[in-house]
């Protein structure tokens, strides 16, 4: 059985979105599963299938892949997010992708068949899901036409200013990468 203390801050999340009766939420407790990451480690790697979704209670985690065999990142996930590599995993298909630490994590895993059997058993849970996929399609959304419609210097400010804990706990290099930037450049930004 997990620690209930460790449940907190994705109960608070849940709570905002759906209202899980007291069976509802007990179901949902016993799927969890509590992981820690040291820095570096990876939680999935390109050519896996991902079974999972995971939220992170503490920490900051790195999506990346290799294109035209140069590193990119591709989104950073900190406290009280969700993330999983979605197409992978709603497809199970291998994933393209990386999800790496850059400081410890720790977080709860939720294996995809015990999703999809509290999606068949409660529909709350089903609605929540949804919920959640959404806010990640308009998260890509936002995000797609934020690159497209906005400078580099205000794509950083608006980084800064979403993600200040992100800013300041992983390397500037990475934030270039993600923004599409040289270092050199993203160290001019800065500078203004």
């Amino acid at each position: 059985m997990i620690n209930p203390e460790s449940l907190i801050k994705i109960e608070a999340f849940i709570r905002m979105l759906v209202q899980p009766n007291e069976e509802e939420w007990s179901a949902f407790t016993k799927i969890v599963q509590a992981k820690k990451l040291k820095k570096k480690d990876l939680l999935l790697e390109e050519g896996h299938a991902c079974n999972f979704i995971a939220f992170i209670n503490q920490g900051v985690l790195r999506e990346y892949s290799y294109q035209n065999g140069k590193e990119a990142t591709v989104d950073f996930m900190g406290e009280n997010q969700f993330t999983s590599d979605y197409q992978s995993f709603i497809m199970q298909t291998p994933s393209k992708q990386y999800l790496e630490a850059l400081t410890d994590v720790d977080l709860l895993i939720l294996k995809k068949e015990a999703i999809d059997s509290l999606y068949n058993k409660y529909k709350i849970w089903e609605r929540f899901g949804r919920l959640i996929i959404e806010r990640v399609f308009c998260s890509a959304e936002e995000k797609r036409k934020r690159i497209i419609s906005t400078t580099h210097d205000e794509q950083y400010r608006d980084f800064a200013t979403a993600y200040p804990q992100i800013v300041q706990q992983v390397p500037q290099y990475y934030i270039a990468s993600y923004l599409g930037l040289t270092p050199e450049h993203l160290s001019r930004i800065r500078k203004k």
